[in-house]
């Protein structure tokens, strides 16, 4: 999955990732993804390419917690 610079952005947000913790898994700085994320740097398919993989995986785990806790949740109603 490729994404663009402004949802590499939302998506990051919306998953509480910091810039530094997303960079790490990219192999680049943390200024560097803030210039892709702003848009005052280009791009590359590879890096767009990384943080699609790198963000749906993260989106895996909150999935698969927010399904934990609920199990958890309806154990506790019972």
């Amino acid at each position: 999955m490729k994404l663009n610079a402004h949802q590499i952005k939302q998506y990051r947000e919306a998953l509480g990732i910091t810039q530094g913790e997303l960079s790490r898994k990219l192999g680049i700085s943390s200024s560097t993804l803030g210039a892709i994320e702003r848009e005052e740097r280009r791009l590359s398919d590879a890096v767009a390419s990384r943080a699609g993989s790198a963000l749906l995986e993260a989106s895996r785990k909150v999935m698969a917690a927010t399904t934990e806790i609920q199990s958890l949740v309806d154990v506790l109603q019972k």
